[in-house]
């Protein structure tokens, strides 16, 4: 329960800060969706195998915010959806990295309120 208080307490100041600075969307959406997939690969350390699947992960986020700041801002919503699909494949398989306690469940809930908070924000 906990997990998700903070998880709901990060998402809020994230967009506190979006808000309150009058960030530009489109470039925050992208910036933060990428960001957040390459700390996995940070995560991964030292072991190849999972060095290389977390790359891969991230790359393909990366590429998700290209695409959302070219041709389709609402990617920016999908690709958050996939990162807590793929936050919840670290819950269910063993991918052999260290992640903090409990990290999974708030990043899950951090992207999903960001989804939202920013299908609003770019939907038209």
């Amino acid at each position: 329960m906990n997990q998700i208080i903070i998880g709901i307490v990060s998402a809020t100041l994230i967009i506190g800060v979006l808000e309150l600075f009058k960030f530009q969307k489109l470039y925050s959406g992208a910036l933060i969706l990428t960001a957040i997939a390459f700390i996995y690969v940070g995560f991964a350390g030292a072991n190849y195998e999972a060095l290389v699947v977390e790359s891969i992960q991230a790359i393909a986020v990366l590429l998700i915010s290209y695409y959302a700041i070219t041709k389709r801002p609402l990617l920016i919503v999908w690709g958050l959806m996939f990162h807590a699909i793929w936050d919840s494949a670290h819950l269910l398989i063993d991918f052999q990295i260290e992640l903090p306690p409990h990290y999974e469940l708030i990043c899950i809930v951090v992207d999903i309120i960001l989804a939202v908070y920013f299908y609003i924000k770019l939907k038209k």
